[in-house]
C-alpha cells in the first residue's frame, strides 16, 4: 500500500507527504488536475509496464515522452527545475521510500534522472536518519553507490558503480551486477538488495489504472480472436472477451462469481459466457428471457462489465493498485451505489485511487469515511490538495451524506469550479 505520496512539478500537481487510506476519492471540477494526479502517482508504474512502448532507448526516455516532455514539467516551474516523486510504500511488511527526480530540458540529451535512491523508513530510536539502499546521481549524474549493510548497526563499505543516467536502477541492475566484480561479490547486494528491487518492481507492476474516457466500448462490441495469453485488461478493455475466456479456462467457479456480482446490477441476468461463432469468439448474456451480445447490449451495461472484472474477480494475486478516473460515466446512480459497494468490499487490490464527479457516488462512502477508512482529496488546480477528515465536517456533514454536501457545493467539502 502507499502510505505516503510527494510530488513537485508534475504538470499542476505540487503535494507533498500526502497520507492515504486504502479507499482514496478524488474530487474537484474539471482541470483541477484529478487525472494529473493519478498520472504523477502512477508515473513509475506506467514506465515500467511499458517499458517498450516507444521508440527511444530506455523505459524512462520512452514514459518521458509519452507525457509529453518538458510539457510535463508544470508551467510557473523554471526550464531547470526538477519533476520529483516519492513514494513511501510497505513491500512484504517493510516500509520503504523510494524516490526519483528527473529533468526534462527542451532536448533528450538534457533529460536525465538527478536522483533515484531507496530508503528503510522502519523507526529505530538509536539513528537519526533513514537507512539507505543505494543513490545515484545526487553526487555526479552517472554514478551510484550501494550499502553493503542492509541493516542499520552493520559495517556498511559503500560499493561505487556508474549508471546510465536515461534509465532507472531497476531495469539497470542486472548490467550492474554483472560489470563490476566486487558488488556481484557482495552476497547482501546480489541477494538481499536485488531481492528488495524485485519486490519494488513487482509492486509497482501491479498497479493497474483505467479511465472511462478511454475505454473502447466499439472495440469490445467485436467477436475476437482465440487466445489466451491475456492475463489483464488493456487501458481501453478491448481485450475484454479474451480476459474473460481465459480465466473462465482456469477457474471453473470463476464464471458463476461473475454472473453472481453481474446480479447486482441486472437481477434478471441467467448467464454470461463467450460461445464459438465463425471461428471468433462471442460474448454472450441472457437476461429478461431473451439472449444479447455486446453488440446489442448499452454503454453503461458494458462498462459495468469491465468495472465488475477488474473490482470483483480475483485473477492471480491481489493487485497493488487500483485507479479509475470517473467510473460513474454512463452509468445509472443505482449501479453507481453498487459499483461504490463493490469497491469497499473488494479484495482484489491493496488499495484504491478513484476520481469522481458524481454525487451519487460519493454518498455510498459516506459510513466508511466518517470510520477512517476512506479518505477524500478536494483538488484546486492541482496546488491545494485538501485531505478532508470527518472531524473537520462533523457538524456540517450531521446526517447527510457526502454527496449531499458536494450537491450543494457546502464550502466545508468543496470541490465545485465556482
Amino acid at each position: 500500500m502507499i502510505n505516503r505520496f510527494t510530488c513537485h512539478n508534475y504538470r499542476n500537481i505540487q503535494a507533498d507527504d500526502m497520507t492515504f487510506e486504502k479507499i482514496n476519492i478524488l474530487i474537484g471540477p474539471n482541470n483541477s488536475g484529478k487525472s494529473n494526479f493519478i498520472k504523477a502517482l502512477t508515473f513509475f508504474s506506467e514506465m515500467l509496464k511499458n517499458a517498450d512502448d516507444g521508440n527511444l532507448k530506455s523505459s524512462f526516455l520512452n514514459a518521458v515522452a509519452r507525457n509529453g516532455w518538458n510539457h510535463s514539467l508544470c508551467n510557473y516551474a523554471d526550464e531547470n527545475d526538477s519533476i520529483s516523486f516519492i513514494w513511501d510504500i510497505d513491500i512484504n511488511g517493510e516500509p520503504v521510500e523510494y524516490r526519483l527526480s528527473y529533468g526534462v530540458g527542451n532536448t533528450v540529451e538534457k533529460c536525465n534522472i538527478v536522483l533515484e535512491e531507496l530508503n528503510s523508513v522502519r523507526q529505530q530510536e538509536k539513528y537519526e536518519n533513514d537507512f539507505n539502499y543505494f543513490r545515484c546521481h545526487d553526487g555526479k549524474i552517472g554514478s551510484g553507490y550501494f550499502s553493503t549493510a542492509i541493516k542499520k548497526g552493520y559495517k556498511n563499505n559503500r560499493l561505487s558503480f556508474n549508471i546510465d543516467s536515461k534509465e532507472t536502477i531497476v531495469m539497470q541492475f542486472k548490467d550492474i551486477l554483472l560489470n563490476n566484480k566486487k558488488i556481484y561479490g557482495s552476497e547482501l547486494i546480489r541477494v538481499n538488495i536485488a531481492q528488495i528491487l524485485y519486490q519494488l518492481q513487482d509492486y509497482f507492476e501491479r498497479i493497474h489504472i483505467y479511465s472511462s474516457a478511454y475505454l473502447d466500448t466499439k472495440k469490445m462490441r467485436k467477436p475476437a480472436d482465440i487466445k489466451n495469453t491475456d492475463d489483464f485488461l488493456n487501458e481501453d478493455a478491448s481485450n475484454f472477451i479474451n480476459v474473460f475466456n481465459k480465466y473462465k479456462a482456469e477457474n471453473i467457479t470463476w464464471k458463476d462469481t461473475f454472473e453472481e456480482r453481474m446480479q447486482d446490477l441486472i437481477p434478471g441476468l441467467k448467464t454470461a459466457d463467450t460461445v464459438m461463432a465463425y471461428d471468433k469468439l462471442i460474448f454472450k448474456m441472457v437476461y429478461d428471457d431473451a439472449q444479447y451480445d455486446l453488440s446489442d447490449i448499452s454503454e453503461g451495461t458494458l462498462k459495468g462489465l469491465v468495472l465488475n472484472m477488474l473490482i470483483n474477480m480475483p485473477m492471480g494475486k491481489p493487485g497493488s493498485l487500483l485507479a479509475i478516473d470517473e467510473p460513474e460515466t454512463n452509468l445509472h446512480p443505482a449501479w453507481q451505489k453498487v459499483i461504490g459497494n463493490w469497491i469497499q468490499t473488494s479484495d482484489n487490490f491493496k488499495q484504491f485511487f478513484i476520481s469522481t464527479h458524481s454525487p451519487d457516488f460519493l454518498d455510498v462512502f459516506t459510513e466508511e469515511f466518517k470510520l477512517g477508512n476512506v479518505a477524500v482529496f478536494v483538488l484546486d488546480n492541482g496546488k491545494d490538495i485538501k485531505k478532508i477528515k470527518y472531524q473537520d465536517i462533523a457538524d456540517e456533514l450531521g446526517d447527510w451524506e457526502l454527496g449531499d454536501l458536494y450537491r450543494t457545493n457546502d464550502p466545508a467539502l468543496g470541490g465545485w469550479p465556482w
